[in-house]
């Protein structure tokens, strides 16, 4: 693997270290051989012991990492380098298995959205991604809970013109939601709706594609494809790194 795909190009650095908090420790480049260590993380999905030593002892940055999760620094990036397109916003989810490092956590120490369905335990991704596909924000549930459910925490306070979601989403809950934020609601209505049954604008509708590419392209990054982490906020630290990558390519 060269190492060209695995750490930051000298623009997307510009991009992110503006971002970055206050530097604790030995100055210099000590965030930009860390992030690129993360970044091999994120990308190969290997084991922390396995990480190069030419990006610093695996124990430190894990360590590291895990703090900046529960501060939400990572968040905090990935709002960061954000420039939405709001004409229009999207909303879909996606299922990542499970791996079995991933059980045994106690409870104690944080959530964890992991489910059992059909095909075995996993994690639900939810997403909301502007007119261009890019994404705006992120929520985890168990692999068994409902599309619609974490829309209210997706939407919230967006000022979009347009929501574009499949039939999962069809709720008149939520479509009355979307409206009472100004947005034209352009959703598929489900096969057994009978009554406020909505004319569907199939020509922006077939823009949603835009959403599942997204999704397409994070799990490009093999510790978002599988999860691996125990807690959701050390999980949530991966996809908010490979949302963040989506913005700076």
């Amino acid at each position: 693997m060269t190492e060209e795909r695995h750490t930051f190009t000298d623009a997307q650095w510009q991009r992110i270290e503006p971002s970055m908090p206050p530097c604790k420790g030995r100055p210099g480049g000590a965030y930009r051989t860390f992030f690129d260590a993360l970044l091999w993380i994120t990308r190969t999905g290997a084991p922390w012991r396995d990480l190069p030593e030419r990006l610093g002892s695996w124990n430190v940055v894990y360590q590291r990492y895990a703090y900046w999760c529960k501060k939400g620094y990572f968040e905090r990036l990935f709002q960061g380098v954000q420039q939405p397109d709001m004409e229009e916003v999207m909303v879909d989810s996606t299922c990542c298995r499970a791996h079995q490092s991933s059980a045994g956590a106690r409870k104690t120490n944080g959530p964890q959205a992991i489910g059992i369905t059909r095909g075995g335990r996993n994690t639900k991704i939810h997403a909301v991604c502007d007119a261009l596909g890019n994404p705006l924000r992120f929520v985890l549930t168990a692999g068994q809970r409902h599309d619609s459910k974490p829309v209210p925490e997706l939407l919230g306070g967006l000022q979009a013109k347009a929501l574009l979601a499949d039939k999962a989403y069809d709720s008149d809950k939520h479509v009355q939601a979307a409206q009472s934020q100004c947005m034209e609601v352009i959703i598929a209505c489900r096969v057994n709706r009978k009554k406020n049954p909505r004319v569907l604008d199939e020509h922006r509708y077939k823009a949603r594609h835009l959403v599942e590419n997204l999704f397409q392209r994070m799990k490009v990054f093999r510790r978002v494809a599988i999860r691996y982490d125990k807690l959701d906020v050390t999980f949530l630290g991966f996809v908010h790194i490979a949302g963040t990558m989506k913005w700076l390519h």
